[in-house]
């Protein structure tokens, strides 16, 4: 027996602009997928865990938008649990930036 699994989901979306203090993102339910799009001029960084964020480790980029990053976002799949795990970090590595958050609820 096998399991598909899509992408879908419910989304869940969160536009808003981070700046260097960053900020923590409470998602409204548990995830499988994640899809951040950074909308300005400075990098952005997203953490997984709180711990993480405080000590500025173990992050992806969200890179600028630019020729070689057309589209300036980071995707893929990111399941969430109950606990440490049911939210995400973000922080920008200089000027405030405009981002664009669309995380998919995980089903079953």
């Amino acid at each position: 027996m096998s399991v598909v699994q899509t992408r879908g989901g419910v989304p869940y979306v969160v536009r808003d602009s981070i700046d260097g203090t960053g900020r923590k993102v409470r998602l409204p339910f548990l995830i499988s997928h994640l899809k951040v799009r950074n909308k300005g001029g400075a990098i952005v960084q997203l953490y997984f865990t709180e711990a993480d964020f405080t000590a500025g480790v173990n992050y992806v980029e969200i890179p600028i938008v630019a020729a070689t990053t057309p589209y300036g976002e980071w995707e893929g799949p990111v399941e969430t649990s109950t606990g440490d795990h049911e939210s995400v970090w973000l922080k920008s590595s200089g000027a405030a930036s405009p981002i664009e958050l669309v995380a998919f609820q995980r089903r079953g």
